[in-house]
Order: C-alpha cells, then sequence, then structure tokens
C-alpha cells in the first residue's frame, strides 16, 4: 500500500481524541484504522492495575465475545507468541512491533494460539504497539494482517506509527476520568469534580478556565503558574514544551505527535506530576464544550519512579520511541547484540537507531549518551 500521509488520517485522529470523553467509540476507530491501513482486525485493551478492571476493550473485525475467550483460554500463548513477558515488558512504547520480525517462525508456528485460533481464520502475522506499561495502567493495541493481504508493508506500520502518539494520549487522559462517557453539556461539571488539575487554555496559552484543583495550584504558583499572562510551569524547558504543544494541538491537532504526552514537573515538594494536552478545537464531540479553549491541560500525578525523560529527549533531539528505548537500554549497559534480542530487530537496525540517536544528540561516544540520560533523568 501507499504511504498514508497526516492529513489522510485527520478524522480518525479526531475521533481518537472524542474517545477522551465517549470511550465506547474506541470499536470504530479501529475499525477505521483497519480499513485505511488494511489490517484484518485490530484489537485495543487498556486495564487498570489499581482495580485489575479492563477500562477499554475494543475489537474490530472480530466478536468481541470470542476474543476475550480466547484471551482466558490463551493468556500464555499469546503472551508467547510476543517472546514472553519479559521481551514485552522491553518493547518502546509506541513503537510498532511486528510478530513476524520479533519471534523466531519456528516459536510462532508451534504456538498453540497461532495453530488454533489465528491460522485457521488466516490471520497469518500480526503487528503490537505498546500504549502504556506503569505502575497504575497497562495498554495495547493489536492489529492482524491475513494472509491475502501478503507481509506487512512499511506503509503499514508508517501509519500506526503517525496515530499511536494520539491513541496514547486519549487513553492517558480517559483514565482521569476513569473511563466513563463524559456528556458535553455536563463536560464542565466533570472537569470541576476531577481530583487532577484541569486547565483550559486558548491558542496562546492564556487561561480560560481552571477547575478547583488547578485553581488552588495556580494561587498557590504550586507546581504550575501564570507568567505575561500565560500558563507556565517551574522549569523554562518544560514551559516551552507546554507552549509548543498547545499552539501545535490549536493549529493541528493530527500533527501533535508526542508533543504534550506526560510533560514532567516537579511540585514545591518535590513530588513528581505531569501534564498531558489534550486538543479540543476538532471533532464531534471536543468541538465548542468551552468556548474560546483550544486545549484542556490535565496535571496528574506521575504514575512511575524516577526515569530518563522522554519529554527532553523528544522535544530537544527529535529522538523516535524506538531511538529512545535503544538509548535507554544503551545507558543501561547493554550490548547491541542484547538489544537486538530483546526488542526483536536485528544488529543492523539496532546500529542504524544508535547512529541516528548519536546524529541527532551530537554525541559521539556511548559514555557521552550515559552522561547525557543523567543530565535528563527526572520524576515522571
Amino acid at each position: 500500500m501507499r504511504q498514508v500521509s497526516v492529513e489522510e488520517f485527520s478524522d480518525i485522529i479526531g475521533d481518537i481524541y472524542d474517545c477522551v470523553i465517549a470511550p465506547e467509540h474506541w470499536t470504530d476507530v479501529l475499525e477505521g484504522i483497519c480499513a485505511k491501513l488494511g489490517f484484518a482486525t485490530g484489537a485495543l485493551s487498556v486495564a487498570s492495575l489499581t482495580n485489575m478492571k479492563a477500562a477499554v476493550n475494543a475489537v474490530s473485525g472480530s466478536n468481541l465475545a470470542e476474543m476475550a475467550q480466547n484471551a482466558i483460554g490463551y493468556g500464555p500463548e499469546i503472551i508467547e507468541l510476543w517472546g514472553g513477558a519479559a521481551r514485552i515488558q522491553q518493547y518502546p512504547l509506541g513503537e510498532p512491533i511486528v510478530q513476524s520480525q520479533a519471534v523466531r517462525q519456528d516459536i510462532i508456528a508451534a504456538n498453540r494460539y497461532y495453530r488454533e485460533w489465528a491460522l485457521p481464520k488466516g490471520l497469518f502475522d500480526a503487528v503490537a504497539v505498546g500504549l502504556v506499561r506503569d505502575r497504575a495502567m497497562v495498554g495495547n493495541a493489536i492489529f492482524s494482517q491475513h494472509q491475502s493481504a501478503g507481509p506487512i508493508e512499511d506503509a503499514q506500520l508508517g501509519g500506526l506509527r503517525l496515530l499511536t502518539p494520539h491513541i496514547r494520549r486519549a487513553v492517558t487522559i480517559s483514565n482521569l476520568f476513569d473511563m466513563k462517557s463524559v456528556e458535553a453539556a455536563t463536560f464542565s461539571a466533570t472537569v470541576e469534580a476531577l481530583t487532577v488539575g484541569v486547565v483550559l487554555v486558548d491558542q496562546d496559552a492564556k487561561i480560560v478556565h481552571s477547575n478547583a484543583t488547578a485553581t488552588a495550584m495556580l494561587a498557590a504558583e504550586d507546581p504550575i503558574m501564570v507568567r505575561q499572562g500565560r500558563i507556565a510551569a517551574p522549569s523554562a524547558t518544560a514551559t516551552s514544551s507546554l507552549h509548543q504543544a498547545i499552539a501545535q494541538a490549536a493549529k493541528d491537532e493530527a500533527a501533535l505527535g508526542q508533543k504534550g504526552i506526560g510533560i514532567p514537573i516537579l511540585r514545591d515538594s518535590g513530588d513528581p506530576l505531569v501534564i498531558h494536552v489534550l486538543p479540543l478545537r476538532r471533532g464531534h464531540m471536543r468541538a465548542g464544550l468551552i468556548q474560546r479553549a483550544a486545549a484542556a491541560l490535565f496535571v496528574a500525578t506521575a504514575s512511575g519512579p524516577p526515569q530518563m525523560s522522554h519529554v527532553a529527549l523528544n522535544q530537544l533531539y527529535d529522538l523516535t520511541p524506538a531511538e529512545i528505548r535503544i538509548f535507554e537500554l544503551i545507558c543501561e549497559g547493554h550490548t547491541r547484540d542484547a538489544i537486538s534480542g530483546l526488542l526483536g530487530v536485528s544488529v543492523a537496525t539496532v546500529k542504524s537507531h544508535l547512529l541516528h540517536v548519536f546524529e541527532k544528540t551530537g554525541r559521539r561516544r556511548q559514555v557521552d549518551l550515559v552522561r547525557l540520560a543523567k543530565s535528563l533523568t527526572f520524576p515522571v
């Protein structure tokens, strides 16, 4: 298939963000992605680790009840098809992982789930994308390829790379609403009731409205504040990232990409928080929720221990999810051969990504990357 442009995905991206306040529409989104990219089936699963309940469970191209039964009956086999639990933990969030490239063919062919369920339906390969993996939630999307469509193509993977940041942002923010549908008429009341801070801003980052929690934060200037009439964060880097994400959300949400997902900030007490940016201008359900508001900013508790800031790596150096993951593994002391095994890609691919990391960061040696990582470590 040909490469699909960002513009061609704009309607799907708008529908993705509408799912923040209407999660029952995820099935329609999956159907749209499968139709556009040529996949036979799509499945989205996000589970809360605090109450062990499925926050989102949507399937396209197959019967949901049948898929749920498979998850119960073939659970270990499905995990094995992706290299096992330890390997799955290593895959970079947001980067499509092709099953046939990540796992040896003899292991796939011998797998009970593959032999008894997938192959009889003509589903001979699949792509998985990790969406969230922290102490609060775990989620992923999986798209299957029918044998009549031939091998999975680079254009399909490119399409998923365009869409995945938007899906990640939507499911992360949806969790703050406890994944319940929010009526447009009661959006303001729902926002007011949230325990996380919510600030609605216009395209210039000027505050249109803030809920009670955010109002208290702004009054204390901890950890958000107003500077020269615009919302700001404690650090110049975080403020710059925030303003860039707001401007892009107002101008063209389809091109927002990874900007505005989990911007890290600190409270005066040292407690880590993150800011997520939700575009509001387009979409059938979001548009007009609050007059003049271009984006909603959610100031939430960080869901993980201190780690290297992905926001900084993306904003400052334009690293892709795969490049960021290889950066992390190199800094953890893994060799290129070991990274190849962990991520299910060739050593040549690892070398290529690492070369891009050196070029983009302006570093020449791995020890320089380690020093850079330490300078970017931030509680997020």
